[in-house]
């Protein structure tokens, strides 16, 4: 019996691992700036601990500036719209630095939240500790791993952990227009 709890604890704790930083950067893959300038669209759903699932769409805007990106999300939720604010700056060949700003319960948008990411050879890391959009105040981990796909679109799967441990995933498409998004086959 110990050894099968001991077991079940190191899975845990390797599952919990991957939430805390993003890999090393691939210097020259996806470009997140270049992806989300100008407009682009999403949807897709969250599900909170096998115990609900929520649908939800997004719309962005995205405002470069040399190496940084400003990027307004908007999200729809069955309950009604969420604005998510990042700003992004490419650091060095394939590293992210920056700030996301959630709404959470309110209309205002709660204080920044750094942010940490890395270019992938086909798509980009990024992590963070904020709280979810519509939210309230509690500190969740956030980690999104973005792939593109040959279709122009990208997938995201987003884990949200609390003390390390996943409590929330998100699967979502974004593109850049809507018949494109249409088109995309589920993340």
């Amino acid at each position: 019996m110990r050894r099968a709890a001991g077991a079940g604890l190191a899975l845990l704790l390797a599952l919990a691992g991957g939430c805390a930083r993003p890999p090393d950067p691939s210097p020259g893959g996806f470009s997140v700036p270049a992806f989300f300038e100008g407009a682009s669209v999403s949807k897709g759903t969250v599900k909170v601990a096998l115990v609900s699932t929520t649908a939800f769409t997004a719309r962005f805007e995205g405002v470069r500036k040399g190496s940084s990106l400003v990027l307004d999300e908007r999200f729809l939720f069955e309950d009604g719209p969420r604005l998510q604010r990042w700003r992004l700056t490419e650091v060095s060949p394939g590293v992210y630095r920056g700030t996301v700003e959630t709404q959470g319960e309110g209309e205002r948008l709660a204080p920044p939240v750094p942010v940490e990411g890395r270019a992938t050879r086909d798509g980009a890391v990024l992590v963070y500790d904020g709280i979810a959009p519509g939210g309230g105040g509690t500190r969740l981990g956030f980690r999104h791993v973005m792939t593109a796909r040959p279709d122009g679109t990208v997938s995201n799967h987003v884990t949200v952990s609390k003390f390390g441990l996943p409590i929330a995933t998100s699967a979502v498409v974004f593109a850049k227009t809507a018949a494109a998004l249409d088109a995309a086959p589920p993340p």
